[in-house]
């Protein structure tokens, strides 16, 4: 016989075949080399289809078995786009703008607060000392996005070695070199005077008192903190009051519930703090910022001032300008401003005729809105459809980068007792844990990891339920088209009922609980056959 065609070899491979016309093809190809190749590679496909189908087997969604509309504009990236420049320059000329504004000519030239926070060593010394974290968690978001991205071929062992090789390989890689003193106190740690730490000094006490000399930084988690030595470096403190007696090289960046300052300070002062004090002994070479109930400034500082707070007396010298948004501002007799003095609040200043300005100080009042009158402003409409086209975005990209995800979590609403309930513990037992984590240092990434996403849970919870609400009430649809009106109608009755007065403050937090418990649902649907599977 001739050669046979890959028809007759499928069908032959299949078994399809009469048994007479599978013996003459049986008996060709035990002849022909070219027919035994030919049914070889068949057998080679027909085996690999059946494995890239016993790999995933997952069932095509209805909505991408549809047919596309034919001739229909794309109305939702339309808006989405559309709104999305609204928001942005609404975003840009009524907050950022002014705010950069005001400061620039207030003389702060730092730039915007989280700048001096984080880029000019507000909260730590630069970002060195948390360099290793920084590359652990880059690292380990990588790795699980090419697994992700690789899922499909993971079940080869040759894929799996090299993926883990590479891992364990990045991983290994020698971290940064560093080097600190940590104390424990029992209960309390001191440092005795003429003791020199040549290293950074990390306290966990009950009380923590400082004679001795630090070439370092100090950081201390306690109840009150004491420094009469000399500190090279920055002091940091987490405590419930700090008194700094000595010399400081560096910056003071306390979070407490009060801050005593009597020394010279080279660099600069951030305090969010209950009570603040700098006293007439006191000198910050530097600037000061600061978010305070009370603050009473007697000393000098060199540099700018920024402060929020209830109550800001003002009785030292002031050698730059100062920015002050407060409840209430005392200007003392002893008081000298050189540089622009700037105030906003609600109540008229108390200003000595006896205190000095290197200008005229500028007041803005804000006065106090009453619960309706914000409903006769339009600028509150304005804010309130802005606040609907953030989440009808968010849903957007929700919908386009994880489909699977954003609808499983919209039916978890359906599960009302175990949402509402997982809503419940992760609102409240998140961040704590998260808190408690970040206070050992070594879980600082996994601790600022869970409170990233904690925020963003908070945000995605009412966009769940606005997409569960939709459905709800139009019924469940096919395609992304009607998927963005349900959520775009679930979104807009959600805002309506959060501008109602009262209730809506009440309905916005069970949305969030139920929200978040629905999103814990879906995330523990989506792990827990991966877990299985590697199992």
């Amino acid at each position: 016989m001739s050669h046979f065609d890959e028809m007759t070899g499928l069908l032959y491979l299949e078994n399809q075949l009469k048994p007479e016309n599978a013996q003459t093809v049986r008996a060709h190809a035990s002849e022909c080399g070219e027919c035994r190749d030919l049914l070889e590679a068949l057998r080679r496909e027909s085996l690999w289809l059946r494995e890239s189908l016993e790999v995933e087997d997952e069932s095509v969604p209805a909505r991408l078995l549809s047919a596309p509309e034919k001739g229909s504009a794309p109305w939702g990236w339309i808006s989405a786009l559309a709104l999305s420049i609204g928001g942005a320059y609404t975003l840009w000329s009524g907050i950022i703008e002014p705010w950069r504004a005001q400061a620039a000519e207030a003389g702060f030239t730092q730039g915007n607060l989280l700048t001096m926070l984080f880029f000019s060593g507000a909260f730590w010394k630069g970002w060195d000392a948390m360099r290793s974290m920084v590359e652990f968690v880059t690292v380990a978001t990588m790795c699980v996005l090419v697994i992700w991205l690789l899922r499909k071929h993971l079940g080869r062992s040759s894929m799996i070695a090299v993926a883990t090789v590479g891992i364990f390989g990045m991983l290994a890689m020698p971290p940064m070199a560093g080097a600190a003193q940590v104390e424990h106190g029992q209960p309390n740690f001191e440092l005795a005077a003429g003791t020199t730490v040549h290293t950074d000094l990390i306290v966990f006490a009950d009380s923590t008192r400082i004679d001795g000399d630090v070439d370092g930084d100090v950081i201390a988690w306690s109840r009150d903190v004491t420094v009469n030595g000399h500190v090279k470096g920055d002091v940091i403190a987490f405590a419930q009051e700090l008194r700094v007696n000595g010399t400081v090289g560096g910056n003071v960046r306390a979070f407490a519930q009060k801050v005593e300052l009597n020394s010279t300070v080279a660099r600069n002062v951030s305090a969010w703090v209950g009570d603040f004090d700098l006293n007439q002994s006191a000198h910050v070479n530097g600037t000061i910022t600061l978010g305070t109930g009370d603050a009473v400034l007697d000393g000098t500082a060199d540099g700018d001032l920024l402060a929020f707070g209830g109550h800001i007396a003002i009785q030292g010298l002031l050698e730059s300008n100062a920015l002050v948004h407060s409840g209430e501002m005392t200007i003392g007799p002893k008081a000298e401003v050189k540089g622009k003095l700037k105030y906003e609040g609600r109540k008229p200043p108390d200003v000595s005729p006896s205190a000095k300005f290197g200008t005229p100080m500028e007041t803005v009042l804000k006065m106090e809105d009453s619960e309706g009158s914000k409903y006769s402003s339009p600028m509150y409409y304005w804010h309130q459809v802005l606040k609907w086209a953030a989440g009808f975005v968010f849903g957007l990209a929700l919908l386009l980068l994880a489909p699977g995800f954003f609808f499983d979590a919209a039916s978890a609403c359906r599960k009302y007792a175990p949402a509402l309930g997982f809503g419940v513990l992760l609102l409240f037992a998140t961040p704590i844990a998260a808190v408690i984590v970040c206070v050992t240092i070594v879980g600082l990434g996994v601790g600022i990891t869970a409170m990233l996403l904690w925020l963003i849970a908070l945000y995605a919870a009412h966009v769940v339920v606005g997409l569960w609400l939709g459905e709800t009430i139009l019924g469940a649809g096919v395609g992304v088209g009607a998927a963005l009106a349900r959520l775009a109608l679930g979104l807009l009755i959600l805002r309506i009922v959060f501008m109602l007065p009262f209730v809506g403050g009440w309905v916005g937090l069970l949305v969030i609980i139920w929200g978040i418990g629905a999103l814990a649902l879906a995330t523990r649907k989506t792990v827990q056959p991966h877990m299985a599977a590697a199992v």
